[in-house]
């Protein structure tokens, strides 16, 4: 599918101001949303002219009769596993009504043949590591691990979506885990309550050595202050 997709000069300025290089955002394979039905509709019909089954991905569904690609508009973040295989499809939104659901995963839930998604841990950067970083969102990781010079981040989708979490990081052998949530935690009761309970998912799990990175608080993300620091150099 990303094959027959490309990336909106909106997107590609976005990825370059967080930090991204040129190479790095052609190796990740973010692409843009279609932004027209006909298009949506379009990618459907090469995909199963290509001979591939629609039925049981998430994002699709039939509409009319039709299949067709479901979900707004935005920059596609692809979410992968240690092997670098794609498990699911982020969408930064473009237009969020809401400011704390930026992103939302690509789904067809509850649509006519269409496909839920489930909430996957990413895995980026370095995976022979032994320290991994945990922060939330995929993209947000890839920045981080690219500005760290490739340090391992895995990243939950949510501050309430743990699901897989420690099973990836047992998979990945680490032996020091790094929390390297938003520094909102501190003003946001709800995001500090949810971290609390990774923080008490992950550390019991003994034979990790488990600590907390902070920074300047005037930078939110992690990614958002290691792009200060590199900017500064």
């Amino acid at each position: 599918m990303l094959a027959h997709l490309t990336l909106l000069d909106k997107h590609h300025e976005n990825l370059l101001e967080r930090g991204l290089s040129e190479e790095r955002i052609v190796r990740n394979q973010y692409r843009s949303m279609p932004e027209s039905e006909q298009g949506r509709r379009l990618l459907a019909s090469l995909l199963r002219s290509c001979g591939h089954e629609l039925l049981g991905v998430p994002g699709f569904r039939t509409y009319y009769g039709d299949w067709t690609l479901a979900g707004p508009n935005g920059l596609m973040i692809p979410v992968r596993n240690k092997e670098g295989l794609i498990q699911g499809l982020k969408i930064r939104l473009d237009d969020a009504d809401d400011p704390g659901r930026k992103y939302r995963w690509l789904s067809s839930r509850d649509m006519t043949n269409g496909t839920r998604s489930y909430s996957w841990a990413h895995v980026t950067g370095d995976i022979t590591s032994k320290r991994a970083y945990l922060t939330e969102g995929p993209l947000k990781g890839d920045v981080a691990s690219f500005l760290a010079h490739d340090a391992l981040f895995v990243c939950v989708g949510g501050v309430n979506s743990l699901n897989g979490l420690t099973d990836t990081l047992l998979d990945l052998g680490v032996t020091e885990v790094v929390e390297a949530m938003d520094m909102d935690q501190n003003t946001k009761p709800e995001a500090r309550k949810a971290i609390l309970a990774m923080r008490k998912e992950v550390q019991a799990v003994k034979r990790w050595k488990y600590t907390k990175y902070t920074w300047d608080s005037a930078y939110k993300g992690v990614d958002d202050y290691l792009l200060s620091r590199v900017s500064a150099m």
